[in-house]
């Protein structure tokens, strides 16, 4: 039996095999002690780890929006992790038939992941797209990578929360002050990995955007503002139509163990 798990910033979703399914607050559970019972009890012989952090060679580099630890070595049992949004454009990929496409999500974090000519590109450590951490401006805390400048502090839920903290504020886009800085670094990103990579596709998603999912419009409306007019042509830009790209990415890498 194979075990597919998308662990994220605030949740872990996974999926066994036979469909049974399921999602837990990371902060509600001891991740290890968890995974270990759904092996235990699924009988699982095989693993896939979609993970939101940087992750090389099967293993995990850092992760600065888990603050929950586990050892996927200790599992005892065949496993593949892959960093989630490189694991979402596999996923988006083969939803929109495309071989040039680019995934953007913003949920705890914010991250993109890119596909070209069927390839996922990768780069030196396998840490290309890591838009969340590109420096945008200064903020008045900082990132969970240390530092205080990135586009994940205004781009992202994680630094929507610091924001309200900061304001002394609720964390919602209903919040004027807190939507204008939210769409404003978002057009900066969707520019960004539009100039960068030329998708043919650029696809919008996580949980954030999701919740919002008036923000394609907003982004659709302003983003020649942003972007230049040679990085739009053709392009099309898309609200992400699966429940967890995530999970549906780290299943097509699954099949591939062998």
């Amino acid at each position: 039996m194979k075990l597919a798990l998308d662990i994220g910033g605030t949740y872990i979703r996974w999926e066994m095999a036979n469909g049974i399914k399921g999602k837990e607050r990371l902060d509600k559970i001891d991740l290890q002690t968890f995974i270990q019972d759904l092996i235990k009890k699924g009988k699982i012989t095989h693993m896939g780890i979609s993970y939101a952090g940087q992750v090389f060679r099967n293993e995990i580099l850092s992760a600065p929006n888990i603050h929950a630890t586990f050892d996927p070595k200790k599992m005892g049992i065949p496993y593949v992790i892959e960093n989630d949004l490189k694991c979402a454009v596999l996923a988006e990929a083969q939803f929109f038939n495309a071989s040039c496409i680019t995934a953007l999500y913003s949920g705890t974090g914010l991250g993109s992941a890119t596909i070209d000519q069927n390839r996922i590109v990768r780069g030196f450590r396998n840490l290309a797209g890591e838009i969340g951490h590109i420096p945008y401006k200064k903020a008045p805390f900082r990132c969970g990578c240390g530092k205080d400048n990135c586009i994940e502090l205004f781009a992202s839920g994680s630094g929507l929360q610091k924001w309200a903290n900061y304001l002394k504020t609720e964390a919602t886009l209903k919040n004027k002050v807190l939507y204008a800085l939210y769409t404003e670094a978002l057009l900066y990103a969707t520019a960004t990995v539009l100039t960068l990579f030329n998708p043919s596709v650029l696809v919008l998603g996580g949980g954030v955007i999701k919740n919002s999912p008036d923000i394609i419009g907003v982004i659709q409306e302003k983003i020649e503002s942003f972007s230049p007019p040679f990085s739009l042509k053709d392009v099309q830009i898309k609200l992400t139509q699966l429940e967890d790209a995530s999970l549906e990415g780290i299943k097509i890498l699954l099949e591939r163990l062998p």
